[in-house]
């Protein structure tokens, strides 16, 4: 007897949280037809143990924690399939108690202080704005950080 596409979403959710889209893309990859994938889903759905709009708010969570910025946040979890209605949502929550400023400067400087004395101020200001940029912090959140450090 083989395994059953709820079986499977079940050890694929047991990896990490995955949102419906990542989920339905991984039991196509493993061969279920898609009436058993939206079973599967439907199931796990009417469950609570799959949910686009609890994985986006933990997901938001996690990633301002490491710190990252809102445009990086925005674009994984694009790519991750979620309903930009959702993403919206929960990033104007997310946005009401984070300050991307003040954590863009938190990181700042500490990386600031980690590039080499020896190098020219205005070229550890580049490292550092390159920096934040990859990040995910907006432009003009990097500038006035910038503007900051000494």
């Amino acid at each position: 007897m083989g395994v059953t596409a709820k079986k499977a979403a079940l050890r694929f959710l047991k990896i990490r949280p995955r949102s419906v889209a990542e989920l339905k893309e991984k039991l196509e990859q493993k061969g279920f037809d898609s009436v058993q994938i939206e079973t599967a889903v439907g199931d796990l759905t009417a469950m609570g143990l799959l949910d686009d709009r609890a994985f986006t708010k933990a997901f938001i969570n996690y990633r301002l924690a490491r710190p990252f910025g809102f445009r990086r946040i925005v674009l994984e979890l694009n790519a991750k399939g979620i309903d930009p209605g959702i993403i919206e949502e929960a990033i104007a929550q997310a946005r009401e108690t984070c300050n991307p400023q003040e954590v863009a400067l938190d990181l700042a400087q500490r990386r600031w202080h980690h590039i080499p004395s020896g190098v020219d101020a205005l070229k550890k200001k580049k490292r550092v704005m390159d920096f934040l940029l990859r990040r995910g912090f907006d432009t003009d959140v990097v500038m006035k950080v910038i503007k900051q450090l000494k």
